[in-house]
């Protein structure tokens, strides 16, 4: 539910958390290429439901798809301005996929665990939280985010 709940809340707000400095993104690019052993594909991955953004995989860095510079600035451009209007809304927006999730997967691992946590996350005024620990074993996420119109300037060479 956990990364349920992740893919949803970065396909509605993106980026949100997204650093100032390209120079600093940029290098945290590189460097998270640099350490990685291991890239899962494909190069892009909606987000969510309603596809608004995408997360790039920095495979497609490595792959010399795209320059890092290229993904800093998709990656910068695609910061969202998230209002209090807009977190109210998606409190009640995630109500409903919860719902839906509950109704679909009656036996969802960790469901009432992970539906706990998130509802604490929100009450606390958080809202962004992290894969959960078994997403991150399986799939050894290396990515960025960006909104659909910045991967559009990019998506014909990420395929």
């Amino acid at each position: 539910m956990q990364d349920i709940y992740k893919s949803c809340f970065q396909d509605r707000f993106g980026v949100v958390h997204a650093l100032a400095q390209r120079d600093i993104i940029e290098r945290y690019i590189l460097r998270e290429i640099e350490l990685a052993t291991d890239f899962e594909e494909p190069y892009i991955e909606p987000c969510g439901w309603q596809g608004c953004y995408v997360r790039i995989n920095l495979k497609a860095v490595k792959d010399g798809k795209i320059r890092a510079t290229e993904l800093a600035d998709a990656f910068i451009a695609s910061a969202a301005a998230v209002t209090r209007e807009d977190l109210q809304s998606w409190r009640e927006e995630w109500e409903g996929i919860e719902t839906a999730v509950r109704e679909l997967y009656p036996t969802l691992d960790g469901f009432e665990e992970d539906s706990a946590m998130i509802r604490a996350v929100i009450e606390r005024g958080e809202y962004a939280v992290h894969h959960s620990k078994i997403y991150n074993e399986k799939y050894n996420p290396h990515y960025r985010i960006v909104s659909r119109n910045e991967y559009n300037k990019l998506k014909d060479r990420l395929k």
